[in-house]
Order: C-alpha cells, then sequence, then structure tokens
C-alpha cells in the first residue's frame, strides 16, 4: 500500500501574526505623447487629488511634482520641467 503525504504550498502558509500585503498603485495617464509639450492626469500619491500636469518634455530630468491640495510629492516625472499642476476631480474616483 502506498502512502501519499501533500505538503502545503508555501504560498498558502500563512503566520497567522502576518498582515496580508497592501499593493499601492496609482493612477496615471498620459497625452500628447508626440508633442514638446505634453501633459499627464493622474492621482496624487498621498491624497487621491485628481492632477492635471502640463509639462516640458525634453531634456528629460527627474521632477518631483507637488500637489496643491496636501502640499506633499503628488508624482515623479521624467521631464524637463513642470509648467503646471491644476486639480480636478479624479477621473478614477468611483
Amino acid at each position: 500500500m502506498n502512502q501519499e503525504t501533500k505538503t502545503p504550498s508555501p504560498k498558502l502558509e500563512r503566520d497567522r501574526n502576518s498582515q496580508p500585503k497592501i499593493q499601492v498603485e496609482q493612477h496615471v495617464r498620459l497625452l500628447d505623447v508626440d508633442k514638446p509639450q505634453g501633459r499627464v492626469i493622474c492621482e496624487c500619491w498621498n491624497c487621491k487629488q485628481g492632477l492635471l500636469i502640463q509639462h516640458e518634455r525634453e531634456p528629460q530630468q527627474d521632477t518631483k511634482v507637488t500637489c496643491p491640495n496636501c502640499g506633499r510629492v503628488a508624482v515623479r516625472l521624467q521631464v524637463a520641467k513642470t509648467l503646471s499642476v491644476i486639480a480636478i476631480p479624479s477621473p478614477w474616483e468611483g
């Protein structure tokens, strides 16, 4: 008689004291990608305020965009400079 033993898969084993990992995502939509000045619609990383960001595309560098609602860094973009940041209703709310 053969006896089979099943070992639980590692992904099914969980420590009772551990919390499930929370995956945070940020909505971003790029507009006018073929023009020298582009636009980005996104949500603030911190407060989820909808933002319309106008920017100059070249030369690309790491640019931190500040949220006009909470005053913290809303998003990091690879753009030359930010021309304007306008608070809008988030298109992803609802």
